[in-house]
């Protein structure tokens, strides 16, 4: 890229800017359902090499991303970095928009409502296309998958239904409610699945993940209590209209407890309170809370501590010999499909 300036006489200067070419091929609104963030989609080619990337608005003008995308190939000269930024610009000419939501449930979308997931979004007439949905990655395998006929859709609710034969009432029952309420929104209580290692805890919660993608599955489970209260509450916003297990709350009485106990209080006290966080920006400005908007499904080997989380929770128990292996095994083969 080169600067031009023309001089008094008609005479004219060239002043190297970079030893690459960029420019921005889209302008990119990401919508969490609660605040919008803008990223461009840059174009570039250095040493021969084209790329393709993305850069947040607010760190596109800093252009201190240029070595971290580009590598120590890419050279702005010096003096020449708010020129390079300006050259970008000038040199994209019309700049397409994209909304890109970035959360899951439901969204106004024209005159209709839809329900967004992993790979796009449901109507209810079908598929909606024009929609982009881009999900931190525990939430991508979100996807919801629209029967091909009818007689597809009757499968469908009957293996799902078939899900109330794989436990006693006691414990089925309220699991698979769970499920369905997740899509209706806003939620102020959590469902805890209490019991000790080896009754299936695990499967359960997987059967009912899985009504929200196939292969979310015992082993593949979005979230787990190793995780940070910080990561928890992020998932749980961009969940949203949707249900979040939460696997393994398995104290195990040395000093990590404490910390397990304090990511367990402040999960499910947001949930329950529906509240979140303030924190401060590296702007240091304080950002909006992200509260939970999932209904969070967990297990564990003993329920949290404290009254007051123990009342923000449905408590269903699950002891050895209640599980049905040989229905559990035929709704987890309905799930994969």
């Amino acid at each position: 890229m080169v600067r031009v300036e023309r001089l008094p006489k008609g005479a004219r200067k060239f002043t190297s800017i970079a030893n690459f070419t960029a420019r921005i091929v889209a302008d990119m609104i990401r919508d969490d359902g609660d605040q919008e963030r803008r990223d461009f989609r840059v174009e570039a080619e250095v040493d021969g090499q084209r790329l393709v990337f993305t850069v947040a608005a607010a760190e596109f003008g800093r252009m201190g991303w240029v070595l971290q995308k580009l590598g120590p190939q890419a050279i702005i000269y010096p003096g020449q970095q708010q020129h390079a930024r300006a050259a970008m610009q000038v040199l994209s000419g019309a700049i397409p928009q994209e909304r890109v939501f970035a959360h899951l449930g439901w969204r106004r979308h024209g005159p209709q409502w839809v329900y967004l997931h992993g790979t796009g979004a449901l109507g209810a007439d079908g598929p909606v296309s024009g929609l982009q949905v881009h999900l931190p990655a525990a939430l991508r395998p979100y996807e919801l998958r629209w029967p091909a006929n009818g007689d597809g859709l009757v499968r469908a609710v009957r293996a799902s239904l078939r899900v109330l034969s794989v436990a006693p009432d006691q414990i089925s029952l309220p699991l698979l409610a769970a499920t369905y309420r997740a899509a209706l929104g806003k939620v102020d209580s959590s469902v805890f699945v209490l019991g000790p290692s080896g009754v299936f805890k695990s499967a359960l919660a997987a059967l009912c993940q899985q009504h929200f993608g196939a292969t979310m599955n015992g082993g593949s489970l979005p979230a787990n209590f190793a995780s940070t209260g910080n990561a928890l509450e992020w998932l749980a916003f961009y969940a949203k209209d949707a249900l979040l297990v939460v696997d393994d709350f398995a104290p195990s009485g040395r000093g990590a407890d404490a910390a397990l106990q304090n990511v367990a209080e402040r999960l499910f006290r947001a949930a329950g309170n529906q509240q979140g966080r303030s924190r401060m920006g590296g702007d240091g400005q304080p950002h909006a809370p992200k509260l939970p908007r999932a209904l969070i499904l967990a297990t564990g080997e003993e329920v949290p501590q404290g009254q007051s989380i123990r009342a923000r929770l449905v408590i269903v128990e699950v002891r050895a010999g209640e599980v049905d292996r040989t229905r559990l095994s035929e709704c987890q083969c309905a799930g994969r499909e």
